[in-house]
């Protein structure tokens, strides 16, 4: 005799878009930042289980796709996750990019259900293998405008609490300027501390990429992370074939697809289950980095990676932006925020995916929202 499924099933879909202003703007690459634009999603159940997922809008037309992903959900068994993703893929093949972020917040918010029902936390649903990562910081923000001294302050800061890998930024527009301010940086580290660098999409050539690159071969940098977009795989098997330097790319590719052909192409995964299908994507992703030898580092929403991070071994960091650099405001609209212990982030026992939104808090600084049932 089989058992029966367990029926939860999804009665009010709540989204929210709150832009939060930041202390001071930031450049990011070329990109100048004043607000942090999110979206979140609430997802209540039948059974009063509710599942909550945030993400950046990061320019796309997010709320107005889970707008109309949302009438969809009504009525779902959430413990059939991979019907609805399949289905809403399905009705929507030409437009698939415009909805894939959309789909990756109702995949999250799905899996959290899932996880509070069973009782568990995600870590322990996907299979469970460790309580502790590495963290990583995202230091050096604005760093054109900012003394080298300032920013090494505040590598030494994070340093002195056992983090040993940190991430920087460069705009990539002036090879010799970037040269000489990483080689400032990496001058002043001890044997345990590697340095990071972002270039953050800034190139489109193998010759500009490679006049910055080749610069910083011989810093011992941990690796490069994003010199061109993600659909250029082929540029970026090229340079990392003249590099020494490990190159890192991934945390903004479309779909599995995407994922195969950049494979073998990078040395550390970049994943982001925020932005690239939800839960179920980053785990194929995970499992697709572990066949072909590469680690991995998620984007970023630590709360979530580090669940994904505690159940897959691929996964050599957890990446987090420092509250005290005052450029990525979420906490404001969370309940928590995972521990950081000698360097390393601590995953919690309480069940769900770990992205526990305060929705009054959403509710309060919204500039707009919709509810459906």
């Amino acid at each position: 005799m089989t058992g029966e499924l367990p029926q939860i099933k999804v009665e009010r879909v709540e989204i929210a878009s709150c832009s939060l202003p930041l202390e001071r703007p930031v450049t990011l690459g070329t990109v100048n930042v004043t607000t942090r634009d999110y979206i979140c999603l609430r997802v209540v159940t039948d059974t009063g289980i509710e599942g909550f997922a945030i993400g950046y809008k990061s320019g796309s037309l997010l709320f107005d796709s889970l707008a109309r992903l949302a009438p969809q959900m009504i009525g779902h068994n959430v413990m059939m996750r991979q019907a609805f993703n399949l289905a809403a893929e399905s009705s929507s093949v030409p437009a698939r990019a415009f909805y894939v972020r959309a789909l990756s917040l109702i995949d999250v918010a799905f899996w959290d259900i899932a996880a509070k029902a069973a009782r568990i936390p995600l870590h322990a649903m996907l299979g469970g293998l460790r309580t502790e990562v590495a963290a990583m910081p995202v230091l050096g923000f604005s760093y054109t405008s900012r003394s080298t001294d300032e920013i090494r302050s505040e590598i030494d800061r994070h340093r002195a609490s056992g983090e040993t890998l940190i991430k920087v930024m460069i705009k990539g527009d002036d090879a010799l300027a970037n040269s000489r301010y990483l080689s400032a940086l990496v001058k002043e580290l001890d044997d345990e501390t590697r340095l990071a660098v972002d270039m953050h999409w800034s190139f489109r050539t193998i010759a500009e990429a490679y006049e910055t690159c080749s610069r910083i071969d011989d810093l011992g940098l941990a690796f490069v992370e994003d010199p061109f977009l993600p659909q250029q795989a082929d540029l970026i098997g090229e340079l990392r074939a003249r590099l020494k330097t490990p190159v890192a790319v991934g945390e903004d590719v479309l779909d599995p697809y995407g994922f195969a052909t950049l494979m073998p192409n990078v040395d550390i995964l970049r994943i982001d289950a925020t932005a690239s299908g939800g839960i179920t994507a980053a785990m194929n992703a995970l499992s697709l980095a572990s066949a072909f030898g590469r680690s991995a580092i998620p984007h970023v929403f630590p709360y979530l990676h580090l669940q994904l991070a505690c159940a897959n071994r691929a996964v050599r960091a957890v990446e987090y932006i420092p509250e005290h650099t005052g450029t990525d405001p979420v906490r404001k609209l969370l309940r928590g925020f995972p521990t950081i212990v000698n360097g390393k982030f601590q995953v919690s026992g309480r069940p769900g995916v770990g992205c526990d939104l305060d929705w009054q808090v959403v509710g309060d600084n919204a500039e707009a929202s919709r509810s459906f049932s």
